[in-house]
């Protein structure tokens, strides 16, 4: 039978999960939390009083396993709502952020209600660094011993679903920019890097034809953004495609935008739909196959066989 924690203990984790302004918190912000209360030595607890402590917040009720991830890894806290998908993920996973049809949902670009959450996060190598630079903030010189007494380190917590909502998790070594939700913690890709990714992978912002949808009826609000970001973080064949899109199916001009123009290579292979086949039709201007037959009945004048 577990012992209980002593009263005070108890009171002061109890305190510090209340004030705790996420849904869920890990097995990693656990320890960390228990050995920051215990920690009167420079040394933090060993394993067995680690999960002794974890048990008895268990037992009485302050956390609850969360189903959705691996038993013993993410506890929801007593008193807290319901939160949404997004809440967790970026709970779980401090360098994901919600992006493509998930991040269109959140600015209001789609009139869809996506069965999946879409996410972004830096690929393992960057992950572990970033991971590795996190646990030395909160561990300081603790974190030497910390690590030999076995205690959780922060890792990634794998799901294929969360709160009923299937997870697609792109893990990428360049990440794009986000801004973070303060009242929910969430994070989320900024306009202009959503609308960047539509044209780099349109199978996953729900299809290009959605994306050309949104495109002809918000591209305009969004202009000065959209232009940004592609300035930014935009390759050569996303100036190309935006530059198409903007100007010849959105018939919107700004200087930066004819300026892309000297990025379309003639002879090339350059497709508006990177998943579909290529199409004889294409732009002169841009120099870009348009393989999306709707467009083909719009009599662009920059267009030919």
């Amino acid at each position: 039978m577990d012992t209980p924690l002593p009263f005070n203990l108890l009171k002061s984790i109890q305190e510090r999960l209340s004030g705790w302004n996420r849904p869920v918190i890990t097995d990693y912000e656990l320890a960390v939390l228990i050995t920051r209360l215990t920690d009167t030595s420079g040394q933090p607890p060993d394993i067995r009083s680690h999960q002794q402590a974890v048990d008895n917040l268990l037992s009485t009720g302050l956390l609850l396993p969360d189903k959705d991830f691996r038993k013993g890894t993410v506890y929801r806290l007593f008193g807290k709502n319901k939160p949404a998908a997004t809440e967790v993920a970026c709970a779980v996973d401090p360098f994901a952020y919600v992006s493509h049809l998930s991040a269109m949902e959140y600015h209001g670009l789609t009139d869809r209600f996506p069965k999946v959450l879409y996410l972004t996060t830096p690929d393992d190598k960057a992950w572990r660094t970033q991971a590795d630079a996190r646990m030395a903030a909160d561990l300081g010189e603790r974190l030497s011993a910390y690590r030999q007494t076995g205690l959780p380190v922060l890792r990634r917590q794998p799901s294929q679903s969360i709160e009923g909502q299937h997870v697609e998790l792109m893990r990428r070594s360049h990440l794009g920019a986000f801004k973070v939700v303060r009242s929910t913690g969430v994070r989320v890709a900024t306009i202009g890097r959503t609308f960047l990714d539509m044209v780099r992978e349109p199978e996953l912002c729900g299809g290009i034809l959605h994306v050309i949808d949104v495109y002809r009826s918000r591209a305009a609000q969004y202009l000065s953004l959209i232009i940004d970001d592609a300035e930014r973080h935009g390759t050569a064949i996303d100036k190309v495609r935006l530059g198409f899109l903007l100007t010849e199916v959105c018939h919107l001009s700004d200087p930066r935008i004819e300026g892309w123009t000297r990025h379309a290579q003639r002879g090339g292979s350059r497709k508006l739909d990177p998943q579909a086949e290529y199409d004889p039709r294409y732009s002169d201007k841009w120099m870009l196959s348009i393989n999306v037959p709707t467009l083909h009945t719009n009599n662009m004048d920059d267009a030919h066989e």
